[in-house]
């Protein structure tokens, strides 16, 4: 093959591509809380990410990361290191989960987490990159419960970056406002595919319960095929059900871009 050739496919391989290398870190953070009963429950949280490293320059490497640390990781706007956000972010989750840690007007955690017979309580988080293309990222949030050792329960959620305007993509950015229902009946057109479901009330009796929440949201990741959304386990669907996600293919979806879609890129 000639070095011509292998230029042109190097070239058209390139075509499209974020350039955004990413690079991984974890931590690891252990803390303790009083049960209503008076004893310890011992808490524990790992949190495992993949994340931008460097990105065209030096300037544009930093506006990414800080991004990152702000929409993914949550942490302040004083805070703009990946080392001392995910420190944040680790110290977060052990905070939020910890009953006599949180406030009387902070969020309310759940009841079960003060249960008498949970003496071990996990929670893993796995941050990884699922689309770089575009000049969009797109990253899962998979966070994994442990009560006593046993796996209770697993979600993800998912952060979508826009390069060209160092900004976090909501649904908004994708379509038009006044077509939302109509992107929401597709999305039901294509649960009932994937269950084999006629209508709704076979879609209830297979645990559907709350189709009412089957609608466009910002959880969703951007892949080579379309746009998939993801409903977590207790939203849509009774919690034995599981998570369910929805790929609506990019050709279907371009008819009710806006006029500034991040669409107009794929």
């Amino acid at each position: 093959m000639s070095l011509l050739i292998l230029m042109s496919i190097a070239i058209s391989s390139c075509k499209g591509k974020s350039e955004v290398t990413l690079t991984n870190d974890s931590i690891e953070v252990e803390d303790s809380f009083k049960k209503s009963n008076g004893e310890l429950c011992k808490i524990k949280t790992k949190v495992v990410i993949s994340y931008p490293e460097e990105y065209k320059d030096d300037g544009n490497t930093q506006k990414l990361k800080d991004l990152f640390c702000k929409s993914v990781l949550h942490c302040p706007d004083t805070v703009s290191d990946v080392k001392s956000a995910l420190n944040n972010y680790a110290k977060l989750i052990i905070t939020q989960n910890s009953p006599l840690q949180v406030s009387q007007e902070s969020a309310v955690v759940e009841d079960d987490y003060d249960n008498i017979d949970v003496d071990n309580f996990e929670i893993t988080v796995r941050i990884t990159n699922v689309f770089n293309d575009n000049d969009l990222l797109s990253f899962c949030v998979e966070k994994i419960v442990k009560k006593n050792d046993k796996q209770t329960s697993v979600t993800h959620r998912y952060v979508n970056l826009d390069l060209e305007t160092m900004k976090k993509l909501t649904h908004n950015d994708l379509i038009m406002s006044n077509s939302e229902g109509q992107i929401n009946e597709m999305l039901k057109s294509k649960l009932k595919e994937q269950e084999g479901a006629k209508g709704e009330e076979e879609l209830n009796n297979l645990g559907y319960y709350n189709l009412q929440n089957l609608c466009i949201t910002d959880n969703f990741y951007f892949s080579d095929d379309g746009i998939t959304w993801c409903y977590e386990p207790g939203v849509i669907a009774v919690p034995a059900v599981g998570e369910t996600s929805l790929l609506l293919p990019f050709e279907e979806l371009m008819r009710f871009k806006c006029e500034e879609s991040v669409l107009n890129r794929i």
